[in-house]
């Protein structure tokens, strides 16, 4: 899995940082934010904005035990650097959204 830095970059100097082939199937992300009625709508709608093939069906959804926060994970197919970090970028500025891995 990729490091995204602040400003959006794939980070290639991480020490142990995997190579990605482009195009990549079934690239694995995920989501923390805040548990609102809303979240979801906003995440997946950002997610098909930048891969729209993206099926909302697969996403995994598990709720914190105090239920403040929830958590996503789904896969794409990733198409470029590019890509992921435009996509990283839209889903950290959903209000909700504390953090993309």
């Amino acid at each position: 899995m990729a490091l995204i830095n602040k400003t959006g970059d794939i980070a290639q100097d991480a020490p142990d940082a995997p190579k990605i082939e482009f195009p990549c199937e079934n690239y694995l992300i995920k989501v923390v934010a805040m548990d609102a009625d809303d979240t979801q709508v906003n995440v997946v709608g950002c997610v098909r904005k930048h891969a729209p093939d993206f099926d909302d069906t697969t996403i995994s959804l598990n709720r914190s035990s105090k239920g403040r926060f929830v958590s996503f994970s789904f896969r794409i197919n990733a198409q470029s650097e590019e890509q992921l970090a435009k996509l990283h970028g839209d889903l950290m500025a959903v209000e909700a959204v504390k953090m993309v891995i």
